[in-house]
This record gives C-alpha cells, sequence and structure tokens, in this order.
C-alpha cells in the first residue's frame, strides 16, 4: 500500500519558500485549515502551546494530498545538501531539443521567482540543470 508522506523543509522564510515552491512544482499553497485566516490564529484555537507556536507555510498537491511544509527556524544553512528533489519538466518521449526547450522554459519561470542557476549539463544524452531556491537549496530541473 502507497503510503502519504509529508516533506518537511527547514527555511527561514516559510512563506517566501512556499511561494517558489509552488510555481516549481505547481502545488497550490495551502491555506490555514478551519477556515483561519493565518496557520497561528489556527494553532492558538487548537490549544498548541504557546512555546510550541511554529512559522510555517505549506504546499500540497491537491490530487495526492502529499505536501511539502517549510518550517521556519533560526539557523542557517550549512554546507551541502543532503537530499535534493528533481523535477521532470518534461514528457519521456520527448527529443532532446523539446526537453532542453521545456527545462529552459520552466527554468527561466523559476529565475523570474528568485531562483538561481548553478550549472547546467549533458549526460547520458540528457539535458538538466541544476539551481539553488531562494534560499540556497539545490534541486535540478530535467
Amino acid at each position: 500500500m502507497a503510503r502519504k508522506f509529508q516533506v518537511v523543509v527547514d527555511c527561514h522564510n516559510p512563506d517566501r519558500m512556499a511561494a517558489f515552491w509552488s510555481v516549481a512544482l505547481g502545488y497550490p499553497i495551502q491555506r490555514p485549515l478551519d477556515g483561519h485566516r493565518s496557520w497561528l490564529e489556527y494553532q492558538l484555537a487548537k490549544g498548541f502551546p504557546a512555546n510550541e507556536h511554529a512559522r510555517f507555510a505549506a504546499i500540497a498537491d491537491p490530487d495526492s494530498g502529499d505536501r511539502v511544509c517549510f518550517l521556519g527556524v533560526p539557523e542557517a544553512k550549512d554546507g551541502k545538501n543532503r537530499l535534493h528533489l528533481d523535477i521532470q519538466a518534461t514528457a519521456p518521449g520527448d527529443a532532446l531539443p523539446a526537453r532542453q526547450a521545456k527545462v529552459d522554459a520552466l527554468v527561466a519561470e523559476l529565475r523570474g521567482h528568485g531562483g538561481s542557476v548553478l550549472r547546467t549539463g549533458r549526460e547520458r544524452g540528457q539535458y538538466f540543470v541544476t539551481m539553488a531556491d531562494v534560499e540556497g537549496n539545490e534541486f535540478c530541473v530535467h
């Protein structure tokens, strides 16, 4: 049986990260539950202890419900990512020129939302771009 999942990303600015990754993955930003105006208001209404209130934002796949949660933390990213996402911008049957055009189009869109290109590459007939998000976390677009 497949299981639902949530990926949690530590970051400084959860709202900015959610906005960026909403564009990257095509997931809408998840609004606070039960009609609350903010996640803090939701936490207060649910009786979370004051010392456990967290700054966070989330995006979710509307079909599967899987989500990415961005959790505000005080410490900065330190060192190389131990995990990164590969975003598929192409379809399996696309020829190399079409794949490159689709990858480049998504890369341009993500640059417009604060992402940066680290390097481009070709390997075994594949074209990819390694990028960094708005807080320096690396990922690839294929």
